[in-house]
């Protein structure tokens, strides 16, 4: 919701586009706000527009902030997610853990439509397994990070009070941005490292990768580069690997694995 993107937009002073309509979008030189609305279907459409706009970028980080239902933790209080488990498929998926912070993780349950019956030690929202299924599929796990912020619990409700929304965003500006900084300098490690054509076509020709595959490799394989992995290592890691789906998922354990010693 805008009321939800506001401090963001006034802290980092950021410009509304004139030109992209299919969603609100606000922007500076390096960074993008858009304001995709409530759900998953929204939210989904949100990060694949995105993507497809600065499809020519090398790297792209994914950073979703929103507010949250909870049994009883305090309204306005910042849980960085580390764990998502979408109500209606009962699939969980798992941020990795990028970086050091005094946010407490979280396991976030998405939910088709809103509801106060929660249960203790969940947080509960209408998008973040959408957001992380989507931005998955353009960028690595290492860079797609989710923080939710306590709106409503059992016995307060914020609802629909914008002003209060904005509010319990803004006290919370500075750990956000301390997690946004952390997420452009690995997204810049990220993009220096750029495959040569002919690495590139080593890897892409071990097994018949689609599309969206070959976005995954590269950058799983962009993110390894970045952690001292060089071509002759990435290629013997995945010379067991007897298909494209087989290749991914073990690099992207490798990336998981680098992840944790950041």
């Amino acid at each position: 919701m805008h009321c939800e993107a506001k401090p963001v937009i006034d802290y980092y002073r950021l410009k509304k586009s004139q030109v992209e309509h299919g969603f609100d979008l606000y922007h500076s030189d390096h960074m993008l706000c858009i304001i995709s609305g409530i759900g998953k279907t929204a939210v989904a459409a949100a990060c694949a527009w995105v993507a497809a706009l600065y499809r020519e970028q090398t790297s792209l980080a994914w950073f979703n902030i929103g507010i949250a239902g909870a049994a009883d933790a305090p309204i306005g209080t910042a849980f960085w997610v580390n764990k998502i488990t979408d109500y209606e498929s009962k699939r969980s998926y798992y941020p990795v853990p990028l970086i050091e912070t005094s946010l407490k993780p979280v396991h976030c349950m998405t939910l088709n439509q809103a509801s106060s019956e929660y249960l203790p030690q969940l947080l509960f929202d209408m998008e973040a397994s959408a957001f992380f299924v989507t931005a998955t599929r353009f960028s690595s796990a290492e860079l797609v990070q989710c923080v939710k912020i306590v709106s409503d619990n059992l016995t307060q409700q914020t609802g629909l009070d914008k002003s209060r929304i904005s509010q319990l965003i803004a006290q919370n500006i500075e750990s956000l941005a301390e997690i946004s900084e952390s997420l452009q300098a690995l997204d810049k490690l990220v993009s220096a490292n750029k495959i040569d054509d002919s690495d590139w076509q080593k890897f892409v020709q071990r097994a018949h990768f689609s599309q969206t595959q070959k976005s995954q490799l590269r950058k799983s394989i962009q993110f390894l580069m970045s952690q001292d992995y060089d071509t002759e290592k990435l290629t013997r890691e995945i010379s067991g690997c007897l298909s494209s789906k087989a290749i991914i998922a073990h690099l992207k354990q490798l990336c998981l694995q680098a992840s944790q010693n950041l």
